[in-house]
């Protein structure tokens, strides 16, 4: 609602007002939808690497974005400078993600894919570098809104590298459909995370929500022979998508250990998982020879 919008705002004015580590700078905002909100950590006019995290399931401008999704973005500009000062990481919240599971479809994405592209456009256009090193990140469902926008004609504006974390499907078969080369797509796939494993539109039909993981196992020795389909296209993490990808912690597990979506958000967070969030600044200061590996799926 709007006095929610309106808390999260005078929240962002008030960061705005103190020091931060690295330097934060407000790209844009707005109370269109479930609120708008582009904030970058570190100068994205003047950084060789700049990142931008499309975040997705339950995002909207509120405190929870404020002090968790935009902390995620520091985090990842502090490691990625550890790796090349020269690095400035932002979160894109440009679109309105998907507010529950139930309501997951094709349409958010695709409605934020063109206003993502517009904007990273603008960070390839504005900044001072010949030819800066930017990296597209998508998290649950952002990573679809960054596989629609990665296949929409000529790619993402500028773009070199994409990660995909936590990710339900990104629309595509194949890494290679995402426009910068097999090589230059990296996964993040908790085996925990129960976001990474949302069956297909035909394994839900025998009831994912009541069995869980293992119906989800059931569903896929009947209908899917790899057993590599999720909700959105082929599994990012398997050997038939083809990406690269990175280790990451598996999490708590979802029912035995309580963990419930916990495994689902912690890729970024290097208090809770060290490895991947190093992963993930490695590739976004132009150094990916230096992730450590993990089998697919």
């Amino acid at each position: 609602d709007a006095k929610t919008k309106v808390d999260a705002l005078r929240m962002i004015q008030d960061k705005l007002g103190e020091p931060s580590r690295p330097p934060m700078f407000l790209l844009g905002i707005g109370d269109e939808g479930n609120g708008r909100a582009i904030v970058s950590y570190g100068n994205p006019d003047t950084s060789k690497n700049v990142s931008a995290y499309v975040p997705g399931l339950s995002t909207k401008l509120n405190d929870e974005f404020v002090t968790g999704t935009m902390k995620r973005a520091q985090d990842t500009a502090i490691g990625a400078r550890r790796v090349d000062p020269s690095s400035a990481s932002i979160v894109w919240l440009g679109y309105d993600a998907p507010q529950n599971v139930d309501v997951m479809s094709k349409g958010d994405a695709q409605r934020g894919a063109p206003a993502y592209n517009q904007f990273m456009a603008g960070i390839s256009a504005t900044n001072e570098n010949k030819d800066p090193h930017v990296t597209a990140i998508g998290h649950s469902y952002g990573s679809l809104t960054v596989g629609t926008a990665a296949k929409q004609s000529g790619g993402i504006p500028g773009v070199d590298d994409v990660i995909l974390l936590g990710s339900p499907g990104v629309d595509a078969q194949k890494a290679t459909e995402l426009g910068v080369g097999k090589n230059h797509v990296f996964v993040g796939a908790a085996d925990n995370d129960p976001v990474t494993h949302l069956p297909s539109k035909s394994e839900a039909a025998l009831g994912w929500m009541l069995g869980g993981p293992v119906g989800v196992r059931v569903g896929r020795d009947l209908f899917d022979i790899d057993n590599d389909d999720v909700y959105f296209g082929k599994d990012p993490a398997s050997k038939a998508f083809g990406a690269q990808r990175f280790l990451v912690d598996d999490g708590p597990r979802m029912i035995f250990d309580g963990g419930g979506f916990d495994a689902h958000s912690q890729y970024f967070t290097p208090e809770k998982d060290q490895t991947s969030a190093n992963n993930i600044a490695r590739i976004v200061a132009g150094h990916p020879e230096k992730i450590v590996r993990e089998e697919y799926r």
